[in-house]
């Protein structure tokens, strides 16, 4: 189904029942996109072991509603390029300049 694969921005969530993960994981990978990834289970190393095999730019477990300042937000594949907070974030902003002076 599209609402699988496609980036959707709310307010409308995919759900879908699996055999097992190796399913899940065959179905989360088919996209184009990757800017967050959500495991809900109650086994953090099951979840850990999904999301570590998972191409994207935030993983979630238990939630999906969370943004942290401490780390970069960022997407992988067709969600984006860049990061925004964390201090990665922060240097799209920055502006450097160099000065060299002779006294």
């Amino acid at each position: 189904m599209k609402v699988m694969q496609e980036e959707s921005f709310g307010p409308i969530i995919g759900i879908m029942k699996v055999a097992d993960d190796d399913e899940a994981l065959e179905m989360m990978k088919d996209t184009a996109y990757g800017l967050t990834a959500s495991v809900y289970s109650d086994n953090i190393d099951r979840a850990e072991h999904i999301l570590s095999q998972i191409d994207s730019g935030t993983g979630y477990w238990n939630c999906c509603d969370r943004v942290s300042a401490g780390v970069p937000w960022s997407g992988r594949k067709h969600s984006g390029i860049g990061a925004t907070l964390s201090h990665q974030g922060l240097r799209a902003f920055a502006k450097p300049k160099a000065w060299h002076l002779r006294s």
